[in-house]
């Protein structure tokens, strides 16, 4: 596909287009400082009258990173907007921010500062910078790369890093000018504040962000599959970081690589793994058009899920805590996890990954 290349962050716009399914109520959330950390979101149980014809169909719209393992959504680079396209058969969620990657675009963080769901055959779009009660926008997180038309965005589950997050979505004044950043041009290149309050933060911290390249399985016969959680700094300095998965009783975890440093679980079968990471600096190329290079661990380990097969099932976010270079505490989280479990004539292939032993 012939991409067309446009300047790093264009200050253009278009105009804007506009919880999760169900879970195990007895849940409790993970104690965590981001708000973007999603626990399973409960609602009413399906009738026992449809159960038996529904039990792998969500109820409401499902997480982006589901539809993404699913192959029902893809996310590219239009002309000056972002853009999510819902080729499935559910509504899909967008609520909060989101971070989106690529080698042939400018790395970004999309959301909305409100939430809105994508229904089946439409597409999002989230224009560069835009701002508001509910807008869906893109900012960059890359500065040397430019955006190309056509370009396709990997996504695995990761939300936008908390500070990141808190600028785009909130108004601020960071550089103390009495003028609100999104709407603040005064910068010498002509780009909103806000762009550079991302810019600044990535280029003086280590910055880290925790997805998984699967978030969504069907079981199927099977009781077993191989989960990889991926962590990746962002910023431009070297750090280390802990990363926590939680998994619901009935849900065992074993071989994993590399070894856990902790494998805890509570009276109530909850159990929380942990694992340490050290992570390189992000390097950007000198060559404009290529892409930064960022540092990546990937933890694995094989999940057998032990209990009944009630058709889906829904988890919590993998995240990933750490002290930056200056003294500061953050947390990041990803997407949930969701295990479905159907009849063998309703069994689903995911759409890009495979199973384990």
């Amino acid at each position: 596909m012939l991409l067309s290349l446009l300047f790093a962050c264009s200050n253009s716009v278009a105009p804007a287009s506009g919880g999760s399914a169900e879970a195990w109520p007895d849940w409790a959330p993970a104690a965590s400082t981001d708000d973007t950390a999603t626990s399973p979101i409960d609602t009413a149980d399906m009738p026992p009258e449809e159960e038996s014809a529904y039990e792998c169909d969500p109820v409401g719209c499902i997480e982006l990173a589901e539809a993404v393992d699913r192959g029902f959504a893809t996310i590219s680079y239009g002309t000056y907007d972002i853009l999510v396209d819902n080729m499935g058969d559910w509504p899909i969620c967008i609520d909060g921010w989101y971070t989106f990657l690529s080698d042939t675009s400018q790395d970004a963080v999309s959301g909305t500062t409100g939430s809105d769901q994508l229904e089946p055959g439409d597409t999002a779009y989230f224009p560069y910078a835009e701002w508001g009660d509910d807008a869906p926008a893109w900012w960059c997180i890359e500065h040397n790369q430019y955006t190309a038309t056509g370009a396709l965005y990997t996504f695995e589950g990761e939300r936008a890093p908390t500070r990141i997050a808190n600028w785009t979505n909130n108004a601020t004044d960071e550089d103390v000018d009495a003028s609100e950043d999104h709407t603040d041009y005064g910068t010498s290149d002509g780009l909103p504040q806000t762009q550079h309050n991302n810019w600044d933060y990535l280029a003086g911290r280590d910055v880290f962000v925790v997805g998984r390249h699967m978030n969504w399985y069907e079981i199927g016969g099977l009781q077993s599959v191989q989960v990889t959680v991926v962590v990746t700094n962002l910023g431009r300095r070297a750090g280390t970081a802990t990363v926590t998965e939680t998994l619901p009783d009935g849900w065992l975890a074993s071989s994993f690589s590399p070894a856990v440093s902790a494998n805890v679980t509570s009276d109530s079968g909850v159990t929380t793994l942990s694992w340490p990471v050290a992570l390189e600096a992000a390097v950007e190329p000198a060559n404009e058009y290529s892409p930064t290079w960022y540092d990546v661990a990937e933890l694995s380990y094989i999940l057998t899920y032990t209990g009944e097969c009630h058709g889906r099932e829904i988890g919590f976010s993998p995240q990933v805590t750490w002290t930056d270079n200056v003294g500061s505490t953050w947390t990041s989280a990803g997407s949930p996890m969701v295990l479905q479990c159907c009849n063998s004539d309703d069994s689903i292939t995911p759409g890009n990954g495979g199973f384990g032993p």
